[in-house]
């Protein structure tokens, strides 16, 4: 059972190494991305609530 344990931390200590030796580029470009899409659905969504009020749709 303890086996399993070790092979799982091992794993994860692995997976850790490779964003180590990415030099924290990869997580940096996932942050990048998610902020730069939550920026343009935030102005889409202001786009088509404004139209929707102009209609008198719901929002």
């Amino acid at each position: 059972m303890t086996d399993i344990f070790y092979a799982i931390g091992h794993f994860i200590q692995w997976t850790l190494g490779i964003i180590e030796a990415a030099r924290w580029g990869i997580p940096v470009a996932v942050i990048v991305v998610l902020l730069f899409g939550m920026a343009y659905w935030l102005t889409v969504q202001r786009s088509l609530t404004r139209k929707a009020k102009d209609r008198g749709d719901f929002i």
